[in-house]
């Protein structure tokens, strides 16, 4: 976003238009009819309007230094901008108010603060985002548009082949009800479609690798020192899912709070299931296990309470605890001979595997095969079991 000589066009919207500045939609219209092919400017002077700023500037004539930083910091920091477009636009807002600057020290906007260097704004059709170059390929940080019904992820920014969407680039996105990502793209970030409410369909491409990341930026600390990684997916209106076979690694709380999420297919040569990864899918149904599933991790599968049967594959070796509780519709599940460990090994643990007693379908059965672990489980924790 270049320094802006639009503030004349502002300066007449507020001039021909004043109640604009009370009315968000005419105000957006008119960006609309006065910058019909940028919407990245259209977009970022918004931004300053909704932040509050413009109504603080009202009455002003001379902002300090101190007073433009926070202006700037809150709009870049707010909405995960490029600092220079904050400023830039700022800047804009003031002139067409009237308003003049107190003359800056040498280099002091000159840098940026959010620790966004290397970020550029969107240019070649992809100037409804930021981005980073990164090593391995263009990483988007952030959609800065607004919400379309269905939105088609570039494949390309320039001559950069897109690779990874990073944390949280969609995050509250709750007008978008469709999401197609192209080839090419590997990683999905921590919390990328979080609290998209109506997302409800998301074409994921071959080339997917890694859904979720270690990457803590952003995500909230609970408990004093731990970290809630934000599930990719959680709280969206996803109905069902197929993930592409060449996923290896879904990061904990990917689809939590999905409560519409009715099937689920896991890729087949996924090896865990991560803490918490359905959590309160409430509507979950049928899930699809992959053959080479190693582990269910804790809390996988608690509160999916539309849950009836479930059968697991030859070769799991470990279910960790809480992984079904609260599944009060579960009557049944198989355990095969492979599962060596249920509970962290002491058959309950924190949180029953299995949920309290009184949580339980009242029919819920161990399916099993006799001397198994699984029926040594059962007769130990007082849970029926049955020949599989």
């Amino acid at each position: 976003m270049a320094a802006m000589e639009d503030h004349r066009i502002l300066a007449r919207i507020i001039k021909d238009y004043p109640d604009a500045l009370s009315d968000r939609r005419k105000l957006q219209a008119l960006f609309l009819d006065f910058f019909p092919d940028d919407r990245l400017k259209r977009n970022i002077l918004l931004m300053v309007y909704d932040d509050g700023i413009v109504q603080e500037m009202s009455g002003m004539t001379r902002i300090d230094n101190v007073a433009r930083h926070r202006f700037v910091k809150s709009v870049s920091q707010g909405y995960g901008i490029k600092t220079e477009n904050a400023e830039a636009a700022v800047t804009a807002w003031a002139k067409a108010m009237g308003i003049s600057f107190e003359e800056a020290a040498p280099g002091e906007n000159g840098g940026s603060d959010n620790g966004q260097d290397g970020c550029h704004a969107g240019s070649d059709g992809a100037n409804s985002y930021e981005y980073e170059d990164t090593p391995k390929g263009i990483k988007l940080t952030r959609y800065i548009d607004f919400d379309d019904e269905v939105v088609v992820i570039p494949g390309t920014v320039g001559t950069g082949q897109v690779t990874q969407l990073g944390n949280h680039v969609f995050k509250g996105c709750v007008g978008i009800e469709k999401i197609i990502v192209p080839e090419g793209i590997e990683v999905l970030g921590n919390g990328v479609f979080l609290n998209c409410k109506e997302l409800k369909e998301v074409v994921l491409p071959t080339s997917l690798r890694r859904i979720g990341t270690s990457d803590v930026t952003g995500c909230p600390r609970i408990l004093g020192t731990m970290t809630k990684l934000d599930g990719a997916f959680e709280y969206t209106a996803l109905e069902s899912i197929e993930i592409p076979d060449s996923v290896k690694y879904i990061g904990a709380y990917t689809f939590a709070g999905c409560e519409k999420l009715k099937r689920v297919k896991l890729p087949t040569g996924l090896k865990s299931i991560g803490e918490n990864v359905f959590r309160f899918c409430r509507a979950l149904e049928e899930v699809i296990f992959p053959q080479d599933l190693e582990i269910i991790e804790k809390e996988a599968f608690a509160g999916c309470e539309s849950l009836v049967a479930v059968t697991l594959p030859e070769g799991i070796t470990r279910i960790e605890e809480g992984a079904f509780a609260g599944c009060r519709k579960l009557e049944s599940i198989y355990i095969p001979d492979s599962v060596i460990e249920i509970g962290g090994g002491r058959g309950n643990g924190f949180i029953q595997t299995f949920g309290q007693p009184e949580e339980r379908h009242p029919d819920f059965t161990i399916l099993c095969n006799a001397g198994s672990y699984a029926m040594g489980y059962a007769r130990k924790q007082q849970i029926k079991c049955a020949k599989a």
